[in-house]
């Protein structure tokens, strides 16, 4: 399974580096307008939000190879953890597309989400 690559300082993503926790929940909703709400999955979920900025040309092309090699949001891959250093398995893109962009000569910033799966 591929691991999602680092930048030339060894981190997968900086500042401001946010993670959020979900459950899988799905909502019922009835006529009378009451609502049913059940889990979907045993276990809470991550999300990290990755932010890089100050990219070089063969950062940049670093990161959108690995988004190209798991075809966007399709495949997934090994993530460490920016929090904890531990690496998780089955995590996957959350958007199909990568938004990169250039700035100048050796300049350039990418942002995206990268979800844990159930696997």
């Amino acid at each position: 399974m591929a691991t999602f690559p680092s930048i030339t300082s060894s981190a997968v993503t900086q500042y401001p580096a946010a993670i959020e926790y979900s459950h899988g929940v799905h909502v019922i909703g009835f006529l009378d307008g009451t609502d049913q709400r059940y889990l979907l999955q045993p276990q809470m979920l991550r999300m990290w939000r990755i932010n890089l900025a100050l990219l070089n040309e063969d950062e940049v092309q670093q990161i959108e190879s690995f988004f190209a090699g798991q075809e966007g949001m399709y495949s997934t891959f090994v993530f460490p953890d920016p929090f904890s250093g531990i690496n998780v398995q089955n995590c996957r893109f959350a958007a199909p597309a990568l938004l990169t962009n250039y700035i100048d000569v050796d300049n350039a910033s990418t942002s995206c989400w990268v979800i844990e799966t159930n696997g």
